[in-house]
């Protein structure tokens, strides 16, 4: 769900080019330099070739067309191209000019990577490689030259991310969508870098101050003030914000995985390092007086989650890293990032330690490979003020948020902006934020984002109401028939902090009417602190415990062969539900509800009577079964970030586990409820990197029922009978095959991301990716509430053609697994299910079978 907000949000981006730009600031004396690198005999254009001023480790490299571009204040009077197998070139600079300088590049007769005897050439080895040892030596020598190693450190840190719009040709400005965009084509810009036009689009700063004590180590970054540009209206900013915090985290090469993009990439310096890269000593140099190894480095195979690039070590019993610059493969199993750029510098400090300088990441995303418009996003970090081995009071270290808010953080000032800032914007990115305000204004604007609502969540925007989802509007299922459906809720145009949904629908064949609404008051910018009022009366699936029903939609009516949804309940349900966020990751709710219950479809509610017709509504009413519960929930997420959008709060996964205890209670004989009981329900989610394998995501739940109840109130695993995949249902169950009183549920899912594909030749050009998964439900089932041993309880439901339907979980676990290929097209995950137990019961599904789903993720 994260990765598509995700890719959502990309897309609108990318197409939403009715933005702005300004003209560059030109610093005095700055050098320009561009030009292409090609080999000298066949004129072949060279990528990663890397160009440095001499003497210095200042400099770029060529991207995947032998372009390079270098901007800079502190050139030097030549310029070095050096490339793994080929002599270096140097060639002289006018400093303080613009100008193009090319190299051609002429091939050794030895080549680092291979030495050639008799036309064969030997394969690469570790053993014997002084760069392999150079580099062995680096991660022995890491735990001493990060800054962890200190007792203490803090630092002021200011960071920039922007986004811009790229490739805009003279054909896209033309088109008939963007004819009253036209003003905004007057302040496009030409990139230095690599010559593509470009609209900036998205601009947001941020100040911090950032704390760490090693014992017990915490880091903790205080944010004083978050500015960025925005559409509130249509986009949850500081979601928005999570989420760029997530696709552009802090980078730590001393870390062995460097998480970006929600990917797990093998660092250069990792301990896996040697078994993942090769490496080559391709030059040492003297910089500053200091004399320096440098590295280059490519991944064994080009498709894994690893870089490419250089890296310059101190020649010193340190070996420390004092600056690196790397990028991706073009062959890197990587959706919609055509390219992507890291460059870290580091600087000693008195204690021996080498704290970061620079640090810079720039990404080329594209939906489609090749020269289509796309989006070009930047995070530049600068550090300063740094402090060493000061203790601070116990209190700065407090709690479980690596960032917290200081205060309102989007309302501070522009004079704190302009003291907070280490460097001053451009025209063209202070031109961000007044033409974002301007944009807004333009009814062709507002009219294409209203287009874009309906496209991704299913929305129509009318003033202060949004109508659907239109998904929803219309559906099949056996006993509604034809079932027509009309909805929406309010905007924050009406209310930030009110929001008010609603929904009628009919059924042709049931001739009933079902409908709901619920009121929210939002106690503040966070969704958990909420009061809610909420009243549905729908038809149902059994153990479903919604507040609000928004499941049946036209795709959820296409149905596996052999099965049939004829078991389902009018549930008519009023209640409220209050919650508030806590400390430390803490989280809670408190709610109340009333439940009246009657069978819908062949089911039925009467004791020890076992009937399947389908029934008309005063039968109905005769089986009723009426509930008061009262609800209470705690739950406990470490650093969990959300993103709110306007159908729900959807959480971006991290390294943290998640623990959540839920407990219900019914009170026999309150307001007319039928049965007293208790249930307590507790779940830990967390999610194991384990790169370069990829990572695992485990679920487990408990769930423990005491008092005697009906088989519609007992604990009810979540079946699937549609051709789709789902994630947390058994994709092989029925809907109310088996119910207990006490559950295990475990789930287990590894995602490979491509570490076994990338090794099929062939295989490995398609990007796809390997996922396994078991599921596991393992309970019991008292006698109490067993109806093969009581008459007074339902029995057992059963088919329509009098085939038991419902059975209780016996003395062995239920279990299925699958395998998967995802990102098929980018875009496609299927599976091939397979169910392990219980294969013996009349009426269930096959054995195996194939099921899909559209899954977006980077």
């Amino acid at each position: 769900m994260y990765n598509r907000i995700i890719l959502k949000l990309t897309y609108i981006f990318f197409v939403v080019v009715g933005l702005w730009a300004s003209e560059r600031a030109n610093a005095q004396e700055t050098t320009r330099i561009s030009g292409v690198v090609t080999d000298k005999v066949t004129g072949e254009r060279l990528p990663f070739v890397n160009l440095s001023f001499e003497g210095t480790t200042r400099g770029t490299t060529s991207d995947m067309d032998g372009v390079y571009y270098i901007q800079t204040e502190d050139a030097t009077a030549s310029l070095k191209a050096s490339y793994i197998g080929y002599k270096p070139v140097v060639k002289p600079v006018r400093i303080g000019a613009t100008q193009l300088i090319d190299f051609q590049l002429e091939e050794t007769s030895l080549e680092l990577e291979t030495v050639t005897i008799s036309s064969k050439k030997l394969r690469y080895r570790n053993k014997d490689n002084p760069a392999v040892t150079i580099i062995k030596k680096v991660i022995d020598h890491k735990e001493s030259n990060k800054m962890t190693s200190l007792d203490y450190y803090e630092y002021n840190k200011y960071e920039k991310v922007e986004f811009d719009v790229n490739n805009v040709s003279e054909k896209f400005k033309e088109k008939r969508i963007m004819r009253d965009f036209q003003m905004v084509f007057d302040y496009m810009d030409t990139s230095d870098i690599n010559g593509k036009t470009y609209l900036p689009i998205f601009l947001r700063e941020t100040s911090s101050q950032v704390y760490y004590r090693r014992s017990p180590e915490r880091t903790v970054e205080y944010r004083m003030g978050t500015k960025m540009t925005g559409f509130e209206d249509y986009f949850d900013n500081q979601g928005i914000s999570y989420v760029v915090d997530k696709l552009y985290q802090d980078i730590d090469i001393y870390d062995n995985n460097i998480n970006i993009l929600s990917q797990l990439f093998v660092s250069p310096i990792s301990i896996l390092a040697p078994a993942t890269y090769k490496f080559f000593i391709a030059d040492t140099l003297v910089v500053d007086d200091e004399k320096l190894f440098k590295l280059s480095f490519q991944p064994r195979n080009p498709s894994d989650l690893a870089f490419i690039g250089s890296m310059f070590i101190t020649t010193d019993s340190a070996y420390a890293v004092k600056k690196v610059d790397m990028r991706i493969s073009k062959q890197t199993n990587l959706n919609y990032v055509q390219d992507m750029f890291v460059v870290q510098e580091f600087v000693k400090n008195q204690y021996d330690t080498y704290s970061l300088k620079t640090d810079k990441i720039s990404m080329d995303f594209n939906i489609v490979d090749g020269n289509n418009m796309g989006i070009f996003g930047r995070r530049t970090v600068s550090y300063d003020d740094l402090v060493y081995n000061q203790m601070r009071a116990d209190t700065i270290y407090e709690g479980n948020q690596y960032i917290k808010d200081v205060t309102r953080v989007d309302a501070q000032s522009e004079e704190f902006w302009e003291e907070a800032r280490h460097m001053e914007l451009s025209k063209s990115e202070q031109g961000v934020y007044s033409m974002n305000e301007e944009i807004k204004e333009l009814p062709a604007f507002n009219r294409f984002m209203n287009l874009m609502t309906l496209m991704t969540i299913g929305y129509v925007d009318i003033n202060k109401i949004a109508i659907g989802p239109v998904g929803t509007f219309a559906s099949w299922n056996p006993i509604e028939g034809t079932r027509l459906r009309f909805g929406g809720m309010t905007t924050e145009k009406f209310s930030r902090y009110w929001q008010i949904e609603a929904y009628a629908a009919y059924g042709l064949s049931d001739e009933e009417w079902k409908y709901a609404g619920r009121v929210s008051h939002y106690l503040s910018d966070n969704r958990l602190d909420h009061i809610i009022l909420f009243y549905s009366k729908d038809l149902v699936n059994p153990g479903e415990n919604l507040q609000y029903a928004m499941e049946a939609n036209l795709f959820s009516s296409f149905r596996r062969p052999g099965s049939v949804n004829d078991k389902r309940i009018y549930m008519d349900k009023v209640g409220f539900d209050y919650g508030r966020r806590l400390k430390y990751g803490f989280s809670f709710t408190v709610g109340a509800n009333m439940q009246d219950m009657q069978p819908g479809g062949v089911l039925s509610f009467q004791p020890g009577v076992i009937d399947t017709d389908f029934k008309d509504k005063a039968q109905r009413e005769a089986e009723e079964i009426e509930v008061t519960e009262a609800t209470a929930g705690l739950r406990f997420a470490p650093n969990e970030k959300f993103y709110q959008g306007r159908t729900g709060t959807v959480s971006i996964p991290n390294k943290y586990p998640i623990f959540q205890l839920k407990y219900w209670h019914g009170f026999n004989g309150a307001l007319g409820s039928d049965y007293a009981y208790d249930r307590v329900q507790l779940s830990v989610s967390k999610r194991f990197y384990v790169s370069p394998f990829g990572y695992t995501d485990v679920d487990v739940a408990y769930t423990q029922l005491w008092g005697n109840v009906p088989y519609p109130l007992l604990t009810i695993p979540r079946g699937n009978q549609t051709y789709s995949y789902s994630a947390r249902a058994f994709n092989m169950m029925n809907y109310l095959e088996f119910v207990s009183d006490r559950q295990v549920n475990l789930q287990l899912s590894h995602y490979f991301n491509g570490f076994i594909m990338n090794k099929i030749p062939l295989v490995d050009r398609l990007k796809l990716r390997s996922v396994v998964t078991f599921k596991m439900l393992f309970g019991t089932l008292t006698d109490e509430n067993n109806p093969d041993l009581h008459s007074d309880l339902p029995p057992y439901p059963r088919n329509a053609d009098g085939t038991q339907a419902t059975y209780a979980l016996s003395d062995k676990p239920y279990m299925e697994a699958s395998f998967g290929i995802s990102n098929i097209f980018s875009f496609l995950r299927v599976d091939l299910v397979k169910r392990l137990t219980y294969l013996d019961r009349e009426g269930v599904p096959q054995n195996w079978a194939v099921r899909a789903r559209v899954q977006f993720e980077f």
